[in-house]
Order: structure tokens, then C-alpha cells, then sequence
């Protein structure tokens, strides 16, 4: 299963990490994990553009990515929530293989 941990402080988005595998099919096949690396990954396109202190670690072997956000701005946080909502959305359709955990910071 794919387990990912949004982590919030004050209501902004501070950190996001995917970890594992979905294993809905063979390497290759997965399409829950092919949609979850397509949103992972354009959002980080997108926030590359936008946001200009975060971080991006990505370790294939322990199939974990992590982005962290230093200083968030309107873009950022529409980017943010756009990613967790399509994640949400994933896994409303995929519940066996997907889990969207937010964790408030206070």
C-alpha cells in the first residue's frame, strides 16, 4: 500500500511524503502507482516555478518521495491542495492501495 503523510502547521501545507508500494499490479502495470509518481511529481514541476524555498527527496529503492516547503505563498498553496485533493481522490478509488493521512501541526 502507498501511504502518504501531509503534514499542516496553521493551515498551510509544510510537508508531504509518499512512501511504498501500491501493488494493485506488476511493476510496470500499477496505474495507482502511476497516478500517484504523475501527481507527485507535476506538482513538482509546478512548484518549482512558484515556491522558492523547498526541498524534493526522492529514493527509489526505499520507494519514498518527500517534499517540504520552507515559505509558502498563494500559488504554493493552490498547488498543495491541488495534489492532495487528486491524491484524495485516488485513493476514495483506490482505498485498498492508497491512504491519505493529514496530520495537524499546532
Amino acid at each position: 500500500m502507498i501511504r502518504v503523510t501531509v503534514k499542516t502547521y496553521n493551515q498551510f501545507i509544510e510537508e508531504i511524503t509518499v512512501s511504498g508500494h501500491a501493488n494493485y499490479a506488476e511493476a510496470g502495470y500499477d496505474i495507482v502507482c502511476s497516478a500517484v509518481s504523475t501527481a507527485m511529481y507535476l506538482s513538482l514541476g509546478l512548484i518549482e516555478k512558484v515556491c522558492s524555498k523547498y526541498d524534493f527527496q526522492s529514493n527509489e529503492d526505499e520507494a519514498v518521495m518527500q517534499l517540504k516547503i520552507f515559505e509558502t505563498n498563494d500559488l504554493t498553496e493552490m498547488v498543495l491542495d491541488n495534489l492532495v485533493n487528486s491524491l484524495e481522490g485516488i485513493s476514495a478509488d483506490y482505498a485498498d492501495y492508497l491512504q491519505v493521512k493529514i496530520v495537524n501541526r499546532r
